[in-house]
């Protein structure tokens, strides 16, 4: 048998799974003249491109250059799917060494972190989240169309309908039941919300601008008197890992409602809201559980644990990190960090610290405010405008800095809080509208 006639019976075997990445690596090496010669650039390039390693990943890419050779040459070929398994069960393998890795790295922050919550216990929550899973109770059956995509103003309408039918199925039969076990309530037709000792959660599903579905999820805890930006998050491997960037693949199935909802999009929504679920009730969820008060909010050991776990990992599959919430010290553009921790150092008694953080807040966005008060008088009162209602609370707290007598001041301090924090209910929707004093 001649080399030509070696080489395509390889290459078969490859197309069919039956090669290993390192029988494949040794016939390849052994053969590297020849083959150069019965191959053009381009047929070498795509069968065993430069970065090859001997690994089921890189096996998908020869066993494409393979068909590739086939196809071209007019003798299409059928493919196995082994290697595309094999690598999945190698990157899985992969990235949870580099889990193991992770964890090991930031065991001694999380240790401290622990030890202050055995001295702080919360109450635990038990709750069957999964029994929630898959198609909610009495859902109806999936609708007829006589399209897949939408054409016609009463498609759009058609289709966009059906989709916040099943939206509001899901809602009312997973994420509803989940925040309720945790206390969080709901405040609006996809707004959920809990006030405890001076903190505030909320989860939000954010409308699609284009009318049909949900744009986003937004998540945060924080104190009354904050903004949701320039805050305390999660744990880096809870709010950006495995559950996270399940839950964001593949959203824009709830969210565009371009389509017609059929049998096969339905299970797709259903599909999606699960993952929803399990990231809220298998990681938010119990993680904001821990956290009962601003003390502990701002305990030095989370705000230590929260900086170990700011970056993930390095992905095996890219070589870049699986999630990068590292700031390098950069403050915050808005300086709504200088707000939270300055109103906190105001309300333990590190005054200087806390006016000095007010006053960086106030003197940063002075200029921008300037223009949007001329623009909208009434920005400061609008919950709708994030920046405004900080701005404005700053200055609230900063004013107490005048007041010479330590107790007198001490004492408006926290009749400011009061104040700033009842209409900030308002703003995160735990009252009717308030108007400011």
């Amino acid at each position: 048998m001649g080399f030509q006639d070696e080489m395509k019976q390889m290459f078969l075997r490859v197309a069919a799974g039956d090669v290993e990445p390192e029988e494949w690596e040794t016939w390849w090496n052994s053969n590297s003249f020849k083959l150069e010669e019965a191959l053009n650039r381009g047929d070498r390039g795509r069968i065993m491109p430069a970065l090859w390693n001997a690994n089921y990943y890189w096996m998908t890419k020869t066993q494409g250059g393979v068909a590739y050779y086939f196809h071209a040459q007019g003798r299409p070929v059928k493919t196995s799917g082994y290697y595309e398994e094999k690598a999945r069960e190698e990157e899985i393998r992969a990235r949870q060494k580099a889990m193991e890795a992770y964890y090991r790295k930031t065991a001694s922050a999380r240790r401290l972190w622990e030890e202050y919550l055995e001295r702080h216990p919360t109450e635990t929550i038990t709750f069957d989240w999964k029994s929630l899973l898959g198609m909610p109770p009495g859902q109806k059956p999936a609708k007829a169309f006589r399209y897949k995509k939408a054409r016609t103003t009463e498609q759009w309408k058609e289709c966009g309908e059906e989709l916040k039918l099943r939206l509001k199925e899901n809602l009312q039969a997973k994420i509803a039941p989940a925040a309720k076990a945790y206390g969080v309530k709901k405040a609006g037709p996809k707004t959920f919300v809990r006030e405890k000792n001076g903190l505030v959660s909320r989860i939000q599903f954010i409308g699609y601008f284009r009318g049909g579905g949900y744009e986003a999820m937004i998540c945060y805890l924080c104190p009354v008197y904050a903004i949701q930006y320039g805050i305390l998050g999660l744990p880096g491997h809870v709010s950006q890992g495995e559950y996270f960037q399940k839950m964001r693949n593949g959203w824009g199935v709830i969210q565009y409602g371009m389509e017609a909802v059929d049998a096969a999009v339905l299970e797709s929504i259903n599909g999606k809201f699960d993952d929803i679920l399990t990231f809220l009730a298998d990681g938010m969820l119990p993680e904001w559980q821990k956290i009962d008060s601003l003390e502990t909010y701002f305990a030095k050991e989370r705000r230590d644990y929260l900086k170990a776990t700011e970056k993930g990992p390095n992905d095996p599959k890219t070589g870049r990190p699986m999630w990068d919430l590292d700031t390098e010290g950069k403050p915050d553009p808005w300086r709504a960090d200088s707000y939270l921790f300055g109103v906190w150092d105001l309300l333990t008694g590190k005054e200087s610290e806390g006016y000095a953080g007010l006053e960086e807040c106030v003197r940063h966005n002075s200029d921008y405010m300037k223009d949007r008060l001329k623009e909208f008088p009434n920005a400061c009162d609008d919950p709708r405008d994030a920046m405004a209602v900080m701005y404005r609370n700053a200055q609230l707290f900063l004013e107490t800095k005048e007041i010479s007598d330590a107790q007198k001041r001490r004492d408006a301090i926290r009749e400011t809080y009061e104040e700033v924090c009842r209409f900030m209910r308002y703003y995160h929707g735990l009252a009717k509208k308030t108007e400011r004093s």
